[in-house]
């Protein structure tokens, strides 16, 4: 079967690079969460997990790892980099905003640099169910793009969504949840001539 469009963009991007290394915020939020000694049984979601650095990063760290993503060599390359350092995660070709795992599932789940790429309406669904798979007191950490990022400017290859305060307070329940932290994450470069501007969310489950 042919590939759809969004499957056969994010295959080719699959195929020709990604990151290598996690997101340091994604490396602060699960050290300053979970402590070293309890962290054994700890079921994590990266969601919309690419080629694998983050689905690497907390197997090494001794979570239980699930990685999902709607791109088949996505996939593959998170197999790939787990089997290539001896670790284990449960992996599956799976879109974001319909998660086949039962309600309380997990105790945390990421989606980094995911729901910019997957824009408002799928995203909407894609919070919703990251709540439903979450455990009471479970949490969420999600990063994407703002409006004021530079890589929703100008040529935009990868037609990512960049949100507005609106859009994102639209994008978050207002119940069901102990924490909503809305936060943001810039950088600049080149002299401040190009701004990396994401939203940071935090959730909580009830």
């Amino acid at each position: 079967m042919k590939p759809s469009g969004g499957q056969a963009r994010w295959n080719d991007w699959n195929n020709h690079g990604g990151p290598k290394y996690p997101h340091e915020k994604v490396v602060q939020f699960m050290f300053r969460n979970y402590p070293a000694g309890a962290r054994s049984g700890l079921k994590v979601l990266d969601l919309g997990c690419g080629s694998g650095v983050h689905a690497r990063f907390l197997a090494a760290e001794g979570f239980e790892v699930y990685g999902t993503d709607i791109s088949p060599v996505g996939i593959r390359n998170s197999a790939a980099l787990l089997k290539e350092h001896g670790l284990h995660g449960s992996l599956k070709v799976e879109g974001i905003d319909q998660i086949g795992f039962p309600d309380g599932h997990f105790d945390c789940v990421l989606s980094i640099g995911v729901l910019d790429c997957a824009g408002p309406a799928v995203a909407s669904r894609a919070v919703g169910e990251i709540v439903r798979v979450l455990k009471a007191g479970g949490k969420a950490l999600l990063c994407f793009a703002s409006d004021s990022d530079f890589r929703v400017r100008g040529e935009n290859p990868l037609g990512l969504h960049g949100y507005n305060d609106a859009e994102v307070d639209a994008l978050l329940p207002t119940r069901g949840l102990s924490i909503r932290w809305i936060d943001r994450y810039i950088t600049t470069q080149k002299n401040r001539a190009e701004e990396q501007n994401d939203y940071l969310i935090t959730l909580q489950k009830e």
